[in-house]
């Protein structure tokens, strides 16, 4: 049985379209329950990842920092709720 070699780029593409697709989710999650952010979090950044809120600042580069995001693979969203 011959080996089927995959193309690293390929490998590359279908990683980057997973992480979009779940932070599609998160930010979809996010606007579906806009009203309960709004009522809680009015003002304020807040961070969801795998559809649940992870935490809330009124200071965006508080929030980012007490994450500790290094990079984008962690799929975080990070959406302000207006007031």
């Amino acid at each position: 049985m011959p080996y089927r070699f995959t193309n690293p780029s390929q490998i590359v593409r279908e990683t980057c379209m997973e992480k979009l697709e779940r932070l599609k989710d998160n930010l979809d999650w996010f606007n579906e329950n806009y009203n309960h952010f709004k009522k809680y979090y009015r003002n304020q950044f807040v961070a969801i990842k795998d559809k649940s809120f992870l935490d809330k600042d009124t200071e965006l580069e508080k929030l980012v920092k007490r994450l500790n995001i290094k990079d984008i693979n962690d799929s975080i969203a990070i959406e302000f709720v207006h007031g």
